[in-house]
C-alpha cells in the first residue's frame, strides 16, 4: 500500500503538500505494525513446517493401523483437545481399559489414548482422557491425586499445544491485517479518546515546606511515607493502641474484637502478641472455638481491618495481668485463657 499525502489548495490557487505531524507519526506507527505483521508472518510459516512435520511422523508411526479412518481436521483436534484432560504418573502396564474405568463416574469417554515410545514402544507413563462433553472436565479434575493401580495420578487441562498456538498465531496475524487496513484506508482523522469521569483521583499527599528536595533524594521518605500513607483512624490505632508508651497502649492479655471486610467479619479473642514494625505493626488473637483453638493475625493498615474494639483491657481484673510481653504458653494452658476472658460479656 502506498502513503497518501493530505493536499489543501493554497490561497493562490497553487496546490502544496502539507504533512501533519500527527499523520507522520501514524505512518510511523503503521510501519511498525508492518514490521511487527512481518515477524508473525514469519513465525506462522516456521509454526506450519514444525506442524507437517509432525504430522509426518505420526502418519509414519501409525499409517499400518489407521488404514482406512479418515485424517481429522485442525478445527476437529482443536476441538477434541478442548474435551481432554493431560493423566501424569500413570502406571506402565495400565491399559485403556483400565484408565476409562478409573474415570466412567464423570462422564462418558470418547477414547483413551495412553502414548508409547516410538523407538522401544513402551509406555512413557502419561496419558490423554477425551470425554464426549468439556463439562465433563471439571469432575475429572477433581479426581487429582486419586489413587491408580498404587499411584497418585496427576490431573491437568490438556495443553493447548502447538495446533492450538498455531490458530492463535494466526487469527492474531489476520487481526491486525485488519486493522492494518482500516487504518490505512480512513482518511479522516479519529477523535481523542473519551476519559472516564466516574474515577476519582486521590489528592496529592501534602508534602511540608522546605522538604521538596530532600523528599526528592530520598531522605525522610520513609518517614514521611509512615506518617501519610495509613487512614488517619489507623494512624490513631498506631499512635495509641499500639505504641510502646503511651498510657492507653494495648497489654497482652486484653481481650479484643476485631471487624474484617471479608469472612469471618468480626473475631474475638486474647491478645497473645503484638508485632510493632511501623506500617507493618500486626497484632494476633486467640480463641477457642468449638474445642479447637484459633488464632488470627491482624495487620493495622490492612484495608481489610475495619474496626478494633476494646472489650476489656489486661490488668482490670484482677488476676488478667500478665508480665510476659507474648502469651503463647496459652495454646497450652487453654484453661487460664479462659480464665482471662471469663468476664467478657458477649456484644
Amino acid at each position: 500500500m502506498a502513503d497518501t499525502d493530505v493536499t489543501l489548495p493554497a490561497l493562490n490557487g497553487d496546490t502544496d503538500t502539507v504533512i501533519d505531524d500527527g499523520e507522520e507519526a501514524e505512518s510511523k506507527e503503521i510501519q511498525l505494525m508492518k514490521q511487527r505483521v512481518e515477524e508473525m508472518e514469519r513465525e506462522a510459516k516456521k509454526l506450519r513446517e514444525l506442524q507437517a512435520a509432525a504430522e509426518s511422523q505420526s502418519t509414519a508411526g501409525g499409517a499400518a493401523t489407521n488404514q482406512g479412518v479418515p485424517m481429522e481436521t485442525e478445527e476437529e483436534r482443536a476441538v477434541a483437545d478442548s474435551r481432554s484432560v493431560f493423566v501424569g504418573n500413570v502406571d506402565y502396564s495400565a491399559t485403556p481399559e483400565e484408565i476409562q474405568g478409573h474415570f466412567q463416574a464423570c462422564g462418558t469417554i470418547n477414547r483413551v489414548t495412553i502414548l508409547c515410545d516410538k523407538f522401544t514402544g513402551h509406555p512413557k507413563g502419561f496419558a490423554y482422557v477425551e470425554f464426549a462433553e468439556s463439562d465433563f472436565i471439571d469432575a475429572a479434575l477433581a479426581m487429582d491425586n486419586s489413587l491408580f493401580r498404587g499411584r497418585l495420578i496427576k490431573l491437568s487441562l490438556l495443553p493447548c499445544g502447538l495446533l492450538l498456538y498455531g490458530f492463535y498465531l494466526i487469527s492474531t496475524v489476520m487481526m491486525v491485517l485488519r486493522a492494518c487496513r482500516r487504518l490505512l484506508s480512513s482518511t479522516t482523522a479519529s477523535a481523542s479518546y473519551p476519559f472516564s469521569k466516574i474515577a476519582i483521583l486521590p489528592p496529592p499527599l501534602p508534602i511540608p515546606s522546605g522538604q521538596h528536595d530532600a523528599l526528592r533524594k530520598g531522605k525522610g521518605l520513609m518517614t514521611f511515607l509512615r506518617h501519610s500513607l495509613p487512614e488517619p483512624k489507623k494512624r490513631e490505632w498506631l499512635a495509641t493502641l499500639f505504641s510502646r508508651r503511651h498510657p492507653d497502649r494495648l497489654l497482652p492479655g486484653s481481650v479484643l474484637t476485631a471487624t474484617t471486610e471479608h469472612a469471618p467479619g468480626i473475631f474475638s479473642g486474647v491478645l497473645i502478641s503484638v508485632r510493632r514494625r511501623g506500617p507493618d505493626t500486626s497484632f494476633v488473637l486467640r480463641n477457642v472455638v468449638q474445642r479447637t483453638g484459633v488464632e488470627m493475625q491482624f495487620f493495622v493498615n490492612s484495608p481489610h481491618l475495619k474496626d478494633i474494639k476494646v472489650k476489656q483491657r489486661a490488668g482490670e481484673r484482677k488476676g488478667t495481668k500478665q508480665r510476659r510481653a507474648k502469651l503463647f504458653f496459652l495454646r497450652d494452658a487453654p484453661d487460664k485463657m479462659t480464665d482471662i476472658s471469663s468476664g467478657v460479656g458477649r456484644s
